[in-house]
């Protein structure tokens, strides 16, 4: 860069050397990245897929019961996401075990297997929420009751308590909130959380509101009685649960004692188990053991499983 100076103009120290300043404005834009022909084609495939069996679940039963079901277990995904990637999966599964096996007969059961798999984890998904909604459900309903006491109304103090509560009770509360302010009775979104939930206590508190929307009454006392009844059922099944530990492990050792056995014997005796895996009859003694052996831990299962 060349400056230009007047006779008898002294030059800044470092002028030359400083840069002109650079005016980020007059930078052109960055272009985004452009996506494979591919990756365009199968996202545009995919989204018509969505949409094409998401109005079919839309227009069924199937879809309603498969969205509470993805609500129970906390699942954000929409029904048709859900059905799509367990066929996906399933199909995935299907086609690893026929390779697997070498044979089309395996692909069937590969998909049967993954599916079973898919709709146990979200049993154990929506048990696990049931029980940390169950939990939360007593120190709530003493939230609502003391803003009641403070003078605060039914929606308000449920919308207090909301705020205050950890998840789901928060989600949970904040969605029925959300419902009465769109003018649906709180009788009714206490309802629809019952059906969400599947918690015979907040049915409990359900029933309460409505009574008490018809003949009146002190609410929060009623809450009180209720939270109390509900913190003394938790510690009675506390108790069953400390007693019948020992049946409860009974049950476990039944299950994992004969493989533990059996791995023992196959370390000591590598051909010891050969008889029972490659023949017949063995196969079906094995058989045999494994349904008693499942029938043995569901009893153990139904004994101490005591209703409180």
């Amino acid at each position: 860069m060349f400056v230009v100076l007047a006779p008898g103009e002294a030059v800044p120290a470092d002028a030359a050397l400083q840069p002109e300043p650079l005016d980020l404005d007059d930078l052109p834009a960055p272009r985004p990245a452009a996506r494979a022909p591919r990756a365009v084609i199968a996202d545009a495939l995919r989204a018509a897929l969505q949409a094409t069996v998401g109005r079919k679940l839309d227009r069924s039963n199937r879809g309603t019961r498969l969205a509470v079901e993805l609500a129970r277990a906390d699942f954000k995904l929409k029904p048709a996401e859900w059905l799509l990637m367990t066929a996906g999966v399933s199909a995935m599964v299907g086609l690893v075990a026929a390779v697997r096996f070498g044979s089309l007969i395996a692909f069937p059961f590969g998909m049967a297997g993954a599916y079973a798999a898919s709709r146990v984890l979200l049993k154990i998904r929506q048990t696990k929420r049931r029980k940390r909604f169950d939990d939360q459900l007593a120190p709530t309903l003493l939230a609502v009751s003391n803003g009641l006491k403070a003078g605060y109304a039914l929606g308000q103090a449920l919308d207090l308590a909301g705020k205050n509560a950890a998840e789901p009770m928060a989600s949970e509360l904040s969605r029925a909130v959300r419902e009465v302010q769109l003018g649906i009775p709180i009788g009714e979104a206490l309802s629809r959380m019952v059906v969400r939930n599947q918690s015979e206590d907040l049915r409990l508190v359900m029933t309460a509101v409505q009574i008490h929307a018809q003949v009146g009454g002190n609410l929060a006392q009623i809450l009180d009685n209720i939270e109390y009844t509900i913190r003394e059922r938790i510690r009675i099944k506390g108790e069953i649960k400390t007693l019948t530990s020992q049946a409860r492990a009974s049950g476990w050792i039944l299950i994992i004692l004969p493989f533990a056995l059996a791995g023992l014997m196959t370390a000591v005796a590598p051909t010891y188990f050969n008889p029972m895996l490659n023949e017949g009859p063995g196969r079906i003694m094995l058989g045999v053991a494994g349904l008693m052996l499942l029938g043995g831990y569901a009893v153990i299962r139904r004994i101490v499983n005591v209703k409180v």
